[in-house]
Order: C-alpha cells, then structure tokens, then sequence
C-alpha cells in the first residue's frame, strides 16, 4: 500500500471528525441509533466477551478506530480491561468523557491505526474494530498486524462494514440508496450531498476529504471474502454475519423484513474452520 495513500485517508478522517463531526457522533454512529443494530452489536459483544473469560477473568481488548467509545464503553461495563486507539483528538476526548469512571481499565492512544499497533502492550484476548475497516485503505495489513497481538486463544471481531458491493444483489443496492438518499434529505447541504453521490456513482473521484474519510466508497465496498481468506490462513475459525444497515429510521425496518443484506460482522476464533451465517 502506498505511504500517500495511506496518509491521506488518515488525514480526512482526523479532519472531518474534528470538524464537527464529533458532535454528530455523540451517541453512536446514526445506524447504531436503531435498537436492531444496538442488539445485534450487543449480542456479538457478549459472545466473544463471555469465550474470552473462560480463558481470563479480565480480558484484555483492542478496540481499534474506537471513535467516540461506544462500543469501548460496552466492553468496559463487561469488565475488560480496554486499549481504544484512533486518529482522531476530539473523538478520544469524548470517549475518555463518556468511560472517565473506568479509567483505571482504559487507555487511549491516538494515532493512525497502522503506525499505533508497532508498538504495543499485548498480548490481547479480543481485537474489536467497529465501524473501522471502511475507513483504512490498507485494512487487510491492519487486521493482519493486529491479530499478531493476540493470545493463542484470541479472538477477532468487525463490525459494521460495507459488503463488497458486487456481492450486493442489484435490488439490495437500490434500496440501500434510496434509504440512504431518504435520510440525506435532512442532513444539510442536499445540492453538495446529491452531487457528490451523482459523481461517485460515475467511477468519478476528487480526492477529496470526505471520499477518502469514506474509504470503501473508493474500493467499492470491503471484501469480506479476502477477510475470511486471510483469517482463515492465520488458522482462525470464521463467522461472516451479514445483515442490512442503512441511516434511515423508515427503511431499517422494511430492509430488515425483506430480508436485505448489505453489511457484515466477522467473529474470528484461534483454529481453521471457516462457516458463514446471516441474520
């Protein structure tokens, strides 16, 4: 992966979060502000969670792009013992806000995700990267470095990325759009919004910060299968849980009962056997 590259991705997010975006993320990113999505998160928290203390009382995590520390503030209340890194100052400061009562079992290191991991205090029981992934150019090299820190009974969970977009069924990718474009309406600045959406949609890219911000819309999505490739070398049992999300509070449940998927979750347990499921 080209330095460049890398640095610039790093680059937007510091810079949008700490523009305001911060703010609009006090409560969680705008799809985890469905119940479905809390509970799903939840559920695949305490699944890892509950393998990790059959091997430790304290479980030791990294929560890799930790943001404003939602999912952080999850695990703490668990009783682990947290590492949260990310790129950007002001989410830090207001995951450190919102866990300061757990400070004794936190600690926070900002920085871009692929230069924080050398060095670190491992080894860990869980590595978490929440709504993380689409954000890296060089997300396969970062998985690949954070599982080196791993006990030889960790565990591997992600969160809230895009599918690969050319395993997206043409339907599931229109109405993923049209709940996206539902929700943009009342998000400020419509005319940038549509024009940005109507260029990326041409294969067309400024280099701008909010298209490297949003690293997958680049990539076309996240390749789950090259994930699970990689996993799975590393002699990892592998769970793919696909599942719909989108901005929208009127089509989160429609997509949901129709059975939509277009994002995915990876639970990846030391061994070799690699199974898939949905919900």
């Amino acid at each position: 992966m080209d330095e460049s590259v890398r640095n610039a991705a790093a680059s937007a997010n510091r810079a949008v979060y700490d523009s305001g975006w911060t703010e609009i993320f006090v409560e969680g990113a705008p799809h985890l502000k469905h119940a479905s999505l809390r509970a799903l998160l939840a559920r695949l928290l305490g699944q890892v969670y509950e393998r990790a203390v059959e091997q430790t009382p304290a479980p030791r995590v990294l929560d890799l792009g930790a943001g404003e520390g939602s999912v952080t503030r999850q695990l703490l209340e668990l009783g682990a013992r947290v590492t949260a890194i990310d790129v950007s100052p002001s989410q830090l400061a207001e995951l450190e806000r919102k866990c300061e009562r757990f400070g004794d079992r936190l600690e926070t290191r900002c920085g871009d995700v692929s230069e924080v991991l050398h060095p670190l205090p491992g080894p860990y029981d869980i590595v978490v990267a929440s709504a993380c992934l689409h954000h890296l150019p060089d997300y396969l090299a970062v998985i690949a470095d954070a599982i080196a820190w791993l006990a030889p009974h960790g565990q591997f969970l992600s969160f809230q990325d895009p599918l690969r977009c050319d395993t997206v069924g043409r339907f599931a990718r229109m109405f993923s759009e049209v709940g996206y474009l539902s929700w943009r309406v009342f998000q400020g600045d419509l005319w940038g919004g549509f024009k940005r959406r109507l260029r990326r949609s041409r294969g067309i890219l400024d280099d701008s910060v909010l298209d490297n911000a949003e690293y997958h819309i680049i990539r076309n999505g996240v390749d789950q299968d090259a994930i699970a490739a990689l996993l799975t070398d590393a002699d990892f049992d592998l769970e793919i849980v696909r599942y719909f999300s989108t901005q929208s509070r009127l089509f989160q449940p429609l997509g949901e009962a129709l059975g939509i998927k277009n994002t995915f979750a990876v639970i990846a347990t030391r061994h070799s056997n690699t199974r898939e499921a949905t919900v």
